[in-house]
C-alpha cells in the first residue's frame, strides 16, 4: 500500500537533470513549456479583480504545484480536481460578453484561454506520466490509485474538449498523448474517460483519423476485455466511417473534395481492425450475448419503453450508490473529498456505459465493416460466425410496445416524435446491420429458417442439390420463424409514424433486391406484406419523408418484374379514388416515390418488350398503374419534375436516385428512337423549374447532372453493379447513353449540344 503522506519535493523548477528527467518521463520530451512565464502572468493578474477569476487562479497555481509530484498525495489531489472541476462549469457557463463586471471582455478572454492551455498542458504532463516508459517500468507504476486519479483527470479534460473545443483542436496532432489515450484503454479506472477524450480529439478535427500511428494497436485491442472493448467500439465508429465528415454534404461538394484528399485512410483502418485475431468474433460476442437485460414479465407489456429504463437505471443506481460505499470499486469519475470517507457520493460519468450501449456500438462497427471495401468476405465470416441466428434469438427478447401513450408520457427535454432509450438506439443499429449484412448479399437466406427455406426452394422448384454449400441448418435461423418473419411481424403491428417504421422497410427491403428472384418476393406476398404496404400509403396521414420513401422502395422491389405482384397491387387500387389517392402521394413525394416510379417503368418496359402478347396486353391495358407510366405523356411530366428538383449543388445521398429514374427514362426513350422528342421537349419548357435562376433550363441542368454523374459512378465498382443488376440494364448502356447525351456533336438531334446550349467541356468516356 502506497504511503501518500510522503510528500516529495516539486520538480517543475530548476534546471536540474533530476528535473529534465521527469519531464521526460511524463511527457516523452524534454519540457518545451512556458511555465514560468505564465507563473510571472499570474503574479500580475493576481491584483486584477475586475476579471473575477480570483478562484480559478488559486486552483491554476496550486494545479502544478499538486500533480505534478512523482506521488502526490491522494487526498490533495482528489480536493483539488474538485475545485477544478466546479471552476470550469462555472466558468462554461460565463458570457464575457455580457458580463458588466467585466471592463475589457477581449482581454479577459485572452486570461481565460492562457488559463485554460495551462491547464490543460498540466492535465496532460499528469495523464501522460510513465505511459512513455519501458512496459515493465510503466506497468510496475500505473498503481491502482494513481490511476483512479488520472481517471478523474481524463474526466475533467474531457470536459474541458466539450465546453472549450477551441482549446484542445490541436491535442488530437500530438501523437505522444494520442498514443498514451490509447494505452489507458486497457485500465479499468481510465477505460471510460480516456475514450471519452479520444472521441473528443478525433471528431473535433472533422477528419478520419489515421488508426495506423498507433503501433500498438492490435495489442492494446487484444488486451481490452469485452467490455472495454464494448466501450471502444465508438472510437471504430468514427475511425471506420466518413459519413458527416464533409463539411458541404452534397455529392458534388464530396466528389471533388476527394480528389484532394487522401481517401484511403478509412479503408486503412479497416484493414488494420480486420487484422486483429478474433476481434469479428468478438464484436458479435458483444452485440448478441445472451441474457439479455432482465425485464419484468408484467411491467414490460404494460410499461413505456422509457419508464421501464428510468425505473431500471434508478434501481441499478441505488444498487451501485450501496455498492460504492462498501468497497473500494472507482472507475474514473469527479469525487468530492470527504473527511468520513475516501470517495464520498460519485458523480455519473458523462458516457453512458449501460450493456445495451455496447451492443448498439458493436452492431454499428459491424456495420461499418459490411459498407466497406470487404464487404463479401466480412459477410461469409459473419455467416460462419452465425451473426443472423444468434440475432434472431436477441430479437425474442425486445419488447416493441414504444407506441403505447406516446402522447401522454415523454422524456424531459424531448419533443413528442422522440422515443429515447437504449433499447430504442440498439433495435435501429440491429435493423440497419441486418440491412447492410442483406444489401446484395447471397448470404442472405440466413434470415429464413429452414421449413422458410424449403418453401422458397418449393417456389423455385429447386433441390437441396442446388444450394451453395455455406447453407446448411446450422447457417440459419431456428426453429419455425426466421429473423425476416419476426420483422414482418413486428412492421405490420407498428403505427404510421413509428420511429422503427423506416429501418423494418429498409431490412426487408434489402432482403429483396439484389440478386432478383420472384422466389423471395412470392414468399413475402403470400404473408401480406404488400397488402400492408399499400394501405399504409393510401391511409396514412404521415408526412415523414423517410417512412414515406422506405414504404414506396419497399413497394418497389415487391412488385419489380413480377406480373403475380402486379395483379395484387392492381386489386387493391380498383376503385379511381384509391388510384387518384397513390398518384397524388407519389407526384407530391416525387423524391421518396421516385424508385417506385422507375421499378414501374422497368417493370413496364420488361413486359412490353418480352414477346408474350399477354403481358403486353396485361401492361398497356389491364394494370392500370402499369398503363399510366406507359404514356408518353406521363414520363415528360415525371422528367421534368424529377430535372426540377435537382441540380448538382442540392444533390445528396438521399435524392440522387431521382438523377437515376430520369437516366432509365431516357434510356428506354432512346431505345424507341423518342429521345429526340424528350429533348426537344425539355429545350422548350421551363414549367416547374426551380432551379431556372442557377442553371435557366432544363436540359442545360441535365447536362451538369450527367457529367457529374460520371464523376461518381464510373470510379464506383459497386454502384455500377447495382444499377446493372437492379435495372437488368447492362452498366455499358447506362454509359453509353450518358456519352451520347452529353456529346459536343451539335448535329446529333439525340445530343443536348444539339439544342443549341452554350458549348460546355465534355467529360464523356
Amino acid at each position: 500500500m502506497m504511503n501518500f503522506n510522503r510528500r516529495l519535493s516539486r520538480f517543475y523548477s530548476g534546471n536540474s537533470i533530476l528535473h529534465t528527467l521527469s519531464r521526460t518521463a511524463l511527457h516523452g520530451e524534454p519540457c518545451r513549456s512556458s511555465f514560468k512565464n505564465l507563473h510571472q502572468t499570474l503574479k500580475r493578474l493576481e491584483c486584477y479583480d475586475a476579471l473575477h477569476l480570483d478562484n480559478l487562479l488559486h486552483v491554476v497555481k496550486k494545479l502544478e504545484e499538486t500533480l505534478l509530484h512523482w506521488r502526490p498525495k491522494k487526498y490533495d489531489v482528489l480536493q483539488l480536481f474538485w475545485d477544478l472541476n466546479h471552476e470550469i462549469n462555472d466558468l462554461s457557463k460565463r458570457s464575457f460578453d455580457n458580463d458588466k463586471r467585466c471592463r475589457n471582455s477581449e482581454t479577459a478572454k485572452l486570461i481565460r484561454d492562457l488559463l485554460l492551455k495551462h491547464i490543460i498542458e498540466v492535465l496532460q504532463l499528469f495523464i501522460a506520466s510513465y505511459t512513455l516508459l519501458p512496459k515493465k517500468a510503466a506497468g510496475s507504476n500505473e498503481i491502482f490509485e494513481l490511476l483512479e486519479l488520472k481517471g478523474i483527470a481524463l474526466e475533467i479534460l474531457h470536459t474541458i474538449c466539450i465546453e472549450f473545443e477551441d482549446q484542445v483542436l490541436n491535442n488530437v496532432d500530438q501523437v505522444d498523448f494520442v498514443k498514451c489515450l490509447f494505452s489507458y484503454l486497457q485500465y479499468d479506472q481510465t477505460c471510460f474517460p480516456a475514450c471519452q477524450v479520444l472521441e473528443s480529439l478525433i471528431l473535433s478535427k472533422k477528419n478520419i483519423y489515421d488508426l495506423s500511428k498507433i503501433e500498438d494497436l492490435p495489442t492494446i485491442l487484444m488486451n481490452l476485455d469485452d467490455i472495454q472493448l464494448g466501450n471502444f467500439c465508438k472510437i471504430l465508429a468514427v475511425t471506420l466511417s466518413e459519413l458527416d465528415m464533409y463539411e458541404n454534404k452534397t455529392l458534388y461538394a464530396q466528389t471533388q473534395q476527394k480528389k484532394n484528399k487522401n481517401t484511403f485512410i478509412r479503408d486503412t483502418n479497416q484493414d488494420i481492425i480486420l487484422g486483429i485475431p478474433n476481434l469479428l468474433s468478438r464484436l458479435v460476442k458483444i452485440a448478441c450475448a445472451l441474457p439479455y437485460v432482465p425485464w419484468s414479465g408484467a411491467a414490460a407489456h404494460s410499461t413505456l419503453e422509457s419508464e421501464q429504463w428510468l425505473s431500471w437505471i434508478d434501481t441499478r443506481f441505488q444498487r451501485e450508490m450501496a455498492s460504492e460505499l462498501r468497497s473500494d470499486t472507482f472507475v474514473g469519475g469527479v469525487t468530492l473529498w470527504s473527511e468520513y470517507n475516501s470517495y464520498g457520493p460519485p458523480r455519473i460519468s458523462i458516457k453512458t456505459t449501460l450493456e445495451l450501449t455496447f451492443r448498439a456500438d458493436a452492431m454499428c462497427v459491424l456495420g461499418l465493416l459490411l459498407i466497406g471495401r470487404h464487404r463479401k468476405e466480412i459477410q461469409k465470416e459473419l455467416t460462419d460466425l452465425r451473426l443472423i441466428p444468434q440475432l434472431s434469438d436477441l430479437f425474442d427478447h425486445f419488447v416493441w410496445k414504444t407506441n403505447a401513450r406516446r402522447d401522454s408520457v415523454r422524456l424531459p427535454g424531448h419533443n413528442t416524435s422522440c422515443e429515447c432509450s437504449p433499447e430504442v438506439a440498439l433495435k435501429i443499429q440491429i435493423l440497419r446491420l441486418i440491412h447492410s449484412y442483406c444489401d446484395h448479399s447471397e448470404y442472405k437466406y440466413a434470415m429464413l429458417s429452414w421449413c422458410e427455406l424449403s418453401e422458397i426452394t418449393n417456389i423455385e422448384e429447386l433441390s437441396e442439390a442446388d444450394y451453395p454449400t455455406w447453407l446448411k441448418p446450422s447457417a440459419i435461423c431456428s426453429g419455425s420463424r426466421g429473423l425476416l418473419t419476426k420483422i414482418l411481424d413486428i412492421i405490420k403491428k407498428e403505427s404510421g409514424v413509428s420511429t422503427f417504421r423506416f429501418w423494418l422497410s429498409r431490412a426487408i427491403e434489402s432482403y429483396v433486391r439484389g440478386n432478383f428472384h420472384c422466389a423471395d418476393q412470392d414468399f413475402l406476398l403470400r404473408r401480406n406484406l404488400l397488402s400492408h404496404v399499400v394501405q399504409s400509403l393510401l391511409t396514412s396521414n404521415s408526412r415523414h419523408r423517410e417512412i414515406l420513401q422506405s414504404s414506396f422502395d419497399l413497394l418497389g422491389e415487391l412488385i419489380k418484374f413480377n406480373v403475380a405482384a402486379f395483379t395484387q397491387l392492381n386489386s387493391h387500387i380498383l376503385t379511381s379514388a384509391k388510384q387518384k389517392k397513390l398518384m397524388s402521394v407519389m407526384s407530391a413525394s416525387l423524391v421518396d416515390s421516385n424508385m417506385f416510379i422507375r421499378n414501374l417503368i422497368l417493370s413496364y418496359e420488361l413486359f412490353v418488350c418480352s414477346g408474350d402478347s399477354d403481358l403486353k396486353v396485361f401492361a398497356e391495358e389491364c394494370c392500370n398503374i402499369l398503363s399510366h407510366v406507359g404514356k408518353l405523356k406521363t414520363r415528360l411530366y415525371y422528367l421534368q419534375k424529377l430535372l426540377s428538383l435537382i441540380n448538382i449543388h442540392n444533390l445528396t445521398q438521399e435524392n440522387v436516385s431521382c438523377l437515376n429514374t430520369a437516366l432509365v427514362i431516357l434510356i428506354s426513350s432512346f431505345k424507341k428512337g423518342e429521345l429526340p422528342q424528350y429533348l426537344r421537349f425539355l429545350s422548350i419548357s421551363t414549367v416547374g423549374c426551380s432551379i431556372a435562376a442557377n442553371n435557366s433550363v432544363h436540359l442545360e441542368n441535365l447536362r451538369e447532372l450527367l457529367l457529374f454523374w460520371q464523376d461518381h459512378y464510373l470510379q464506383k465498382d459497386i454502384d455500377c453493379s447495382i444499377l446493372e443488376k437492379g435495372s437488368k440494364i447492362c452498366f455499358q448502356e447506362w454509359k453509353d447513353t450518358v456519352s451520347l447525351l452529353t456529346s459536343d456533336d451539335a448535329e446529333n438531334p439525340c445530343t443536348i449540344a444539339f439544342y443549341a446550349l452554350p458549348s460546355l467541356p465534355s467529360r464523356a468516356s
